[in-house]
C-alpha cells in the first residue's frame, strides 16, 4: 500500500499466522482477534511468554562464562576489605553499569575502598593508559571494566605484570584473542552458552552483582533495575530477540519500580521530574529522546563524572544541581552540533562532493568537536541515505566517527582496513577509529573503493509493516490493556501497527503549544473513535479529503478523557 503522506515509504500488512492457533489463543484469553494475531505472531506456539514477563523468567547468572572466576576473586577481594577500582565508558550504558557496580559493591567493603573512573573522550573508548598507570600508583589489587575492556589486550597486561587483577564485564565483540584477564564476562565470547547475547554493558554488570549477591545469600538487588533499564534503552539493544525476553523483562520490572517512585537512583528520579516526565507511565522513548541525550551530553560538551555523579548521588540539593547541569550540556551540545553540521554542509558545497554517487560521506574538520562527530555522522547518513564519516583532524593523529545505512556492515569496513588503523571498534550501524594522519589519503581512497564494492548492502527498505487489520468496533479498554500487556515497547519490540481501512474523519481541529498536532474523530462503519496525529497539523488537508483512504495507528490512551484514544501515522491507499 502507498503511503499518501510519507513519499517513497510503502506499508505492507503481515501475512496472518495459522487460524488454528489463533482460535486456541482466543480460546485460552478470551481476547479480541487482533491481539490473538499479535501474540501468534510474535510468539508462536510459545506465545503465553510474552506476556507480562517476569523476574522469574531471568536466566541464572551462573550461566555467563567466566562467571564463577569472577565471583571467586570479588568474594575475596570483600573478606580481604581490598581496593577495587571501576573503569566504565562514557556512555550512558557504562555510565549506569558503573554506577550498578559501585552501588553494588560499596556497601561490601570499608569506606574509600571502592573508586570509579568513567573515562572520557579524549582518552578514547575503554581503558586508558592513565587509567593503567593510575591503578598502579595507588595500589588497587582488583580492577573491574564495566561495557570495556575485551579489546584492552595491552592495558589489562600491563595490569597483571604490576600485580593487579582484572575482571572483565563487556557486551563488545572480540577482535582477536582475548585479554588476559583474571575472569572475562561477556556473552559473546567463544564458548559462551548465555542465551541472551544481546544484554547491553549494564545488564552484563547486573549478572556479576546477582551472582555475587546471591554466593553472599542476599536478596537480588532488584532496587538497581532503574539503572539497568536506562542503560539497555540508551545503548539500543533488543528488548526481546526471536522469543528471547531477558532485556523486555529487565525493563519492565525497572518501569514498575520508577512508577512506585522507588529504585535505587535518587538522581534519575530528579532527572525526570525536571525534564516533566511522567514517572508513572515512563516508556522507552521517554529514556531513548528525552533522558540519554542529557546524560550523554556530558561526554559531548562536559565532563561525563557529572553525569556518573547524578545516577550515584544520595543527596537531594546535589542531585538537583547536577541534573541543571546536565540540561545546560545538552543545550551545548546542540549548539555545537548545528555549527559542525553547518560546517560540514559548507564542505560538501565547496568541494562538489556527491554522496549519493561516490556512496560515502568522508569529511574531516581541525579540531573539530570529537563528542559532536558521531551526531553528524547520524545527520549525514540519515540525508544522504550512505554511510557516513566524519574525523577530527588533530597535529598527528585523527579520530573519527562513522554511522551505516541499511546492511552495510561499518564496523566490518573497518576491519578490513585494521592496518592502516591505530584502534577501532564498534558495531554494525556505528563505529569509532584512530588514525596517524599520514595514513588518510590511502585510507580515504580504500573505504571509497569498498562502499562502490558494497552499495548493494546500502539499500534502506522503504516498506514498513502493519501488524493487522483493525475495527474500530474492536478497540475498547480491553483490547488496549491487552496491549500493555506486550510492552514496554522499544528497539526489537516496537509498538504495533494497526490498519482501519476504509475511514472518514471529521471534527479535526489543530492542538498543541504551537498548533503542530491533528485532532479530531475517525468513523468506519457507523462505529466512531477518537484520534490524534502529534506533529502531523501540516497533513490537515489530506486527512479531510481521505473518504477512500485508510488509517495506519497505534492503540493509545487519552489521559484527558480517561478512555482510549487511536494515535494516527499514516493515511495509505491501495
Amino acid at each position: 500500500m502507498r503511503s499518501i503522506l510519507r513519499r517513497g515509504r510503502d506499508w505492507e500488512v503481515t501475512s496472518l499466522p495459522s487460524e488454528s492457533l489463533i482460535s486456541a489463543i482466543q480460546t485460552s484469553l478470551s481476547c479480541a482477534t487482533p491481539f490473538a494475531v499479535l501474540l501468534a505472531q510474535r510468539g508462536g506456539a510459545d506465545w503465553n511468554a510474552l506476556i507480562d514477563p517476569s523476574m522469574q523468567s531471568l536466566h541464572s547468572p551462573f550461566l555467563l562464562e567466566g562467571m564463577t572466576e569472577a565471583l571467586d576473586r570479588l568474594q575475596k577481594a570483600v573478606a580481604r576489605s581490598e581496593r577495587v577500582f571501576i573503569h566504565g565508558d562514557f556512555d550512558v550504558d557504562g555510565l549506569t553499569g558503573a554506577a550498578v557496580l559501585y552501588r553494588a559493591i560499596r556497601p561490601l567493603l570499608p569506606k574509600n575502598s571502592v573508586k570509579v573512573d568513567v573515562g572520557d573522550r579524549r582518552r578514547g573508548h575503554g581503558l586508558s593508559k592513565p587509567f593503567v598507570l593510575r591503578a598502579i600508583d595507588e595500589q588497587f589489587s582488583l580492577v573491574i571494566t564495566v561495557d570495556c575492556g575485551i579489546g584492552n589486550k595491552e592495558e589489562i597486561e600491563q595490569l597483571k605484570q604490576a600485580g593487579i587483577d582484572t575482571i572483565i564485564t563487556d557486551h563488545h565483540l572480540p577482535i582477536g584473542s582475548l585479554p588476559n584477564a583474571l575472569a572475562i564476562i561477556d556473552p559473546h565470547q567463544p564458548g559462551d552458552g548465555y542465551p541472551n547475547k544481546h544484554l547491553a554493558g549494564v545488564g552484563v554488570a547486573f549478572k556479576l552483582v546477582c551472582g555475587l549477591y546471591e554466593r553472599l545469600e542476599k536478596p537480588m538487588p532488584v532496587h538497581l533495575l532503574d539503572l539497568v533499564a536506562l542503560g539497555t534503552i540508551a545503548d539500543m539493544v533488543p528488548l526481546s530477540h526471536d522469543g528471547e525476553s531477558e532485556n523486555r523483562a529487565l525493563v519492565r520490572e525497572a518501569f514498575l519500580l520508577i512508577a512506585k517512585g522507588a529504585g535505587s537512583s535518587l538522581g534519575l528520579r530528579v532527572l525526570l521530574e525536571t525534564l516533566s516526565v511522567n514517572s508513572k507511565k515512563i516508556s522507552a522513548m521517554d529514556i531513548g529522546y528525552l533522558v540519554a541525550p542529557k546524560l550523554n551530553a556530558a561526554n559531548r560538551a562536559g565532563d561525563p563524572k557529572v553525569a556518573f555523579l547524578l545516577l550515584t548521588t544520595e543527596a537531594s540539593d546535589q542531585a538537583e544541581y547536577l541534573a541543571e547541569i546536565l540540561i545546560d550540556y545538552n543545550k551545548d551540545r546542540e549548539i555545537a552540533q548545528s555549527d559542525l553540521i553547518a560546517q560540514a554542509e559548507e564542505k560538501i558545497r565547496e568541494k562538489g562532493l556527491n554522496p549519493r554517487e561516490s556512496g560515502l560521506v568522508f569529511l574531516m574538520g581541525e579540531y573539530w568537536n570529537e563528542g559532536i562527530l558521531g551526531l553528524v555522522a547520524s545527520n549525514l547518513a540519515d540525508r544522504f541515505g550512505v554511510p557516513a564519516i566524519v574525523l577530527s583532524h588533530g597535529d598527528r593523529v585523527s579520530r573519527g566517527s562513522c554511522r551505516s545505512v541499511g546492511s552495510f556492515d561499518i564496523s566490518a569496513c573497518l576491519r578490513e582496513h585494521e592496518g592502516l588503523l591505530l584502534q577501532f571498534g564498534g558495531h554494525r550501524m556505528a563505529a569509532g577509529f584512530a588514525i596517524a594522519n599520514e595514513n588518510l589519503p590511502e585510507f580515504e581512497e580504500q573505504l571509497m573503493r569498498y562502499a562502490q564494492e558494497h552499495r548493494a548492502d546500502m539499500e534502506i527498505q522503504a516498506v514498513s509493516t502493519i501488524d493487522t487489520r483493525l475495527r474500530l468496533q474492536d478497540i475498547d479498554l480491553r483490547l488496549f490493556t491487552n496491549l500493555t500487556s506486550l510492552g514496554p515497547y522499544g528497539q526489537g519490540n516496537r509498538e504495533p501497527h494497526f490498519l482501519i481501512e476504509d475511514c472518514t474523519f471529521a471534527d479535526l481541529t489543530l492542538v498543541g503549544n504551537r498548533r503542530q498536532h491533528l485532532k479530531g474523530r475517525v468513523t468506519q462503519d457507523g462505529h466512531s473513535a477518537s484520534f490524534i496525529a502529534f506533529r502531523m497539523a501540516k497533513y490537515l488537508e489530506e486527512f479531510e479529503q481521505a473518504e477512500s483512504g485508510s488509517l495506519v495507528c497505534h492503540v493509545g490512551f487519552d489521559d484527558w478523557r480517561n478512555d482510549v484514544q487511536i494515535r494516527g501515522l499514516d493515511l495509505v491507499a491501495e
